[in-house]
Order: structure tokens, then C-alpha cells, then sequence
């Protein structure tokens, strides 16, 4: 074929091009690496000022003085609000719980379509989705076009 040697320069060009994406991708790797880093040991420094902070204002207060809440209690200032929260109890329910033991008024039942057998049954005639057991024109599913001949070439190594 006359075209062989210009699609072998092409092929080769486009190798160089995705060596070099390669090589710029893993560079900015790198740097996001870098940001990371700098962005934890910020973090770290901030979290250790407010830990200083949040001690120096504990040791402050006085109990007496704070409002109590049902979930703890409140000292109100200009800047701000402090909020010390009082003990409590999280429930959360068991895994693989027994539905029977818990009154029906509390069991929600979720209803969901199983798309991958539902979608064996229709078929797209004329922009439009069938059922091909009745023949029915189907109203509850969209149809999206998916653009084929999408040129796709695979480089050897």
C-alpha cells in the first residue's frame, strides 16, 4: 500500500504525543503529591491552634454560668457562642435485623424497576421504544441516541 509509510509516521506521532501526556500526567502527580503535603501539615497546624484555643477556653469557664440546655450547655459572648455538649446515647439499628420483632407501621418498602430484564422486553422502532411482547408503544423510557464509528486505535508497545 502507497499509504503504509505515512500511517506508520502518524502512529509514531501519536505515540510521542501520548508519551508526553504520560509524562505531564505524571508530573502533575507529583505536584498535587507536593499540595497535598502542604495542605495537611496546614491542616495539622490550624487543628493544633484550635486544640490550644478550645483548652484555654475550658479552663476559662465557669459552670455556673453557662446556660443548660437539653443537650448541654451554652455561654453566649460578642464573638461567638461556647458549646459544651452533654453525654448521650446514639442508637443505630443491628445488621441483618429480624423486620418481624418492629412494629409494620416502622418497615418502608422500596419498590425499584429491575432494569436489566425490563429492558430485554423493549426495543427501538422509529425513535420510539416498543414492547415487543404486547407491541405497545412504550411512554416511560427516553431514547438516547449513542454515536457509533468512533475511530479507535490501539498502539503496540
Amino acid at each position: 500500500m502507497n499509504n503504509d509509510y505515512q500511517m506508520e509516521c502518524l502512529l509514531n506521532e501519536l505515540k510521542q504525543f501520548k508519551a508526553e501526556k504520560e509524562r505531564l500526567i505524571e508530573v502533575s502527580k507529583q505536584m498535587i503529591q507536593d499540595y497535598e503535603l502542604k495542605i495537611a501539615q496546614c491542616n495539622e497546624s490550624i487543628e493544633a491552634k484550635e486544640r490550644y484555643v478550645n483548652e484555654v477556653i475550658v479552663s476559662m469557664l465557669e459552670m455556673d454560668q453557662m446556660k443548660e440546655t437539653k443537650t448541654g450547655f451554652n455561654y453566649s459572648l460578642p464573638s461567638g457562642k461556647v458549646i459544651i455538649s452533654k453525654e448521650s446515647y446514639k442508637m443505630k439499628l443491628k445488621e441483618g435485623i429480624d423486620e418481624t420483632n418492629i412494629p409494620t407501621r416502622f418497615i418502608e418498602l422500596k419498590k425499584s424497576v429491575k432494569w436489566g430484564d425490563y429492558k430485554k422486553i423493549l426495543k427501538v422502532v422509529d425513535g420510539e421504544v416498543i414492547n415487543i411482547q404486547t407491541g405497545e408503544i412504550v411512554e416511560n423510557v427516553i431514547v438516547e441516541k449513542v454515536e457509533g464509528g468512533k475511530l479507535n486505535i490501539k498502539l503496540s508497545d
